[in-house]
């Protein structure tokens, strides 16, 4: 399997080779599990390309990464349907050929927010259904167990208080303003 396409001395182009299909399998695993717009051999498939630089065609893409061509012809859909790759021309040939959408940080990085933000606005709305809970709770009891709702109460605060002070560095964000990091390391510490 020759995943460099470029006339090398052999040593150089083993490790070029190496590297290559270990950034492949690498960020195959990384898109499967933070960014959840593909899977992993989407992930490889998108990678392959991205390090390409000139279009590969499915079954190119297919023998290199040693995956059936239908697999690469669903994965390829999912990254066209992503903007993450686009089929393109190859003048002399009736193939269809791909290559990597070249912005792919921006739509990468906005989908990671993305999910971030979620998590984060979920967060949020548990820890607040839980201290109304525990608050609820707190008014009929006494001693020491109101202490420990009391406690418990608090603990929610801070976490609370972490949680939107994530969300405002996210704000921020989007909306182009600078970034206080400062807001987190204060929550961290009350």
């Amino acid at each position: 399997m020759s995943v460099v396409p470029i006339k090398r001395e052999k040593a150089v182009h083993q490790q070029l080779e190496k590297s290559l299909e270990s950034f492949i399998e690498s960020s195959g695993k990384i898109s499967a599990n933070m960014l959840g717009m593909v899977n992993k051999v989407g992930g490889q498939i998108f990678s392959l390309l991205f390090m390409m630089r000139r279009p590969l065609s499915l079954d190119e893409i297919s023998e290199i990464l040693n995956s059936s061509k239908g697999n690469v012809s669903v994965n390829i859909r999912l990254l066209e349907e992503n903007g993450l790759a686009r089929k393109v021309w190859v003048k002399g040939s009736r193939r269809d050929y791909y290559e990597a959408s070249r912005d792919y940080p921006k739509k990468l990085i906005k989908g990671f927010f993305d999910r971030v933000r979620e998590g984060i606005e979920h967060s949020l709305r548990m820890i607040e259904q839980c201290r109304t809970e525990v608050e609820e709770a707190a008014k009929q009891v006494t001693g020491d167990d109101r202490e420990d709702a009391e406690f418990m109460t608090h603990q929610l605060v801070l976490l609370a208080i972490f949680y939107e002070q994530a969300s405002q560095m996210f704000d921020d964000f989007y909306q182009g303003r600078k970034v206080d990091i400062e807001l987190l390391r204060t929550a961290t510490l009350g």
